[in-house]
């Protein structure tokens, strides 16, 4: 069995080292970017609606199958905007069947590939 004495010198070792204070870094040597062109926007787009994800795709047959695992399906008839790293790449019908929450649409333009999302277009 450990000794109180030895325990509580273990803790009291464990808990000092970790209050250690952090000293603030030092400003940077290099020089400032001076540019006049305005901050870039984040190309960030809230979840507004379906967001699918293609799991496979038929590149003869010219269609794909999605996920919506997370999301309701879209419906028959709809078209999907298909994006990869944020960029439009192409663009989908659904055309059905379903089952469970996967559907497939049929590829109107474009080359997606397995992990691109869906979106619905406007």
């Amino acid at each position: 069995m450990l000794k109180p004495s030895f325990l509580f010198t273990v803790v009291t070792c464990l808990l000092v080292s970790a209050c250690r204070t952090l000293e603030p870094e030092p400003p940077s040597a290099g020089p400032a970017a001076t540019t006049n062109a305005p901050p870039e926007e984040p190309r960030i787009r809230p979840l507004d609606g379906s967001v699918g994800r293609v799991l496979t795709v038929n590149e003869r047959l010219r269609f794909v199958v999605l996920d919506y695992s997370l999301y309701w399906l879209p419906s028959q008839g709809q078209l999907l905007s298909v994006e990869r790293a944020g960029v439009e790449v192409a663009e989908l019908k659904v055309n059905g069947p379903v089952r469970d929450t996967t559907i497939s649409a049929d590829i109107v333009r474009g080359e997606p590939q397995p992990g691109d999302r869906t979106r619905p277009k406007r």
